[in-house]
């Protein structure tokens, strides 16, 4: 017996968009166009596992892991541009499926960010060390190289070797710097960089506890950060996941 396409509401459709950023996953074009002042949709829900499978696609899937048994649920659901999905459904391939599998995955653990990102309080004096870390004084750190070498011990294959990198120039030249000014914080306020390192450490537990990887859970911080405390760049918000990286909140 067919199963039925389900409708979505419009607010399934936004939030299916939003989780995509608003263009195809597979080509990048964007899901919207304008024309004559209105906006107007230039995309297909498609579903991943298909809807009805040909006694060929159940083959082909028979061993491959489903995001939802039932075929209609948003998390068997993304939007993609009309040519993609044309050539996502035919013919079918395991090669694509695993692939959109995989971007839906993504998708779906970086829009659930979202709601970590309001529930997970960060004291919003941490902002006043992302605004030191754009002052002439930053630029005069010492370089502390020794530090490094912890870092190797810390991070596994998950995390790439280049942002490996990128937190070990963080803490080299920037570790003292951070270090002093949450010292200057406490002078004000008794405990204040402990408060914030039982957060930054809730965070990061938590993204371990969902089974994120070393890479994306870096991100996730850092991005965190950045929101919490009007990061006028990534680079400042970088610097302080690095400092907790060697502080030990994270990882």
């Amino acid at each position: 017996m067919a199963v039925s396409r389900k409708s979505l509401s419009a607010a399934q459709c936004v939030a299916l968009t939003l989780q995509v950023e608003s263009v195809c996953p597979l080509c990048a074009e964007p899901l919207f166009y304008k024309k004559g002042g209105k906006t107007y949709n230039k995309y297909e829900i498609a579903h991943i596992y298909p809807l009805n499978p040909t006694p060929l696609e159940k083959d082909l899937l028979k061993n491959e892991g489903r995001l939802s048994e039932d075929v209609n649920d948003e998390r068997n659901l993304i939007p993609l541009c009309p040519c993609c999905h044309e050539k996502f459904d035919k013919p079918r391939t395991c090669k694509e499926y695993r692939q959109l599998v995989e971007l839906k995955r993504y998708c779906s653990q970086r829009s659930e960010q979202a709601d970590l990102w309001k529930r997970y309080h960060l004291e919003e004096q941490l902002s006043d060390i992302i605004m030191a870390l754009y002052s002439e004084d930053a630029a005069e750190v010492q370089s502390l190289s020794y530090l490094i070498q912890e870092i190797d011990e810390k991070t596994n294959s998950t995390i790439s070797c280049l942002t490996v990198r990128k937190i070990k120039n963080n803490v080299t030249d920037y570790y003292t710097f951070v270090r002093d000014r949450f010292a200057t914080l406490d002078m004000s306020n008794d405990n204040l960089s402990q408060m914030i390192s039982f957060q930054v450490k809730a965070y990061y537990l938590k993204q371990s506890q969902l089974g994120i990887e070393q890479q994306a859970i870096f991100e996730n911080i850092v991005k965190w950060i950045s929101i919490k405390t009007k990061s006028r760049t990534v680079e400042a918000a970088e610097i302080l996941a690095s400092f907790f990286v060697q502080n030990c909140e994270i990882f």
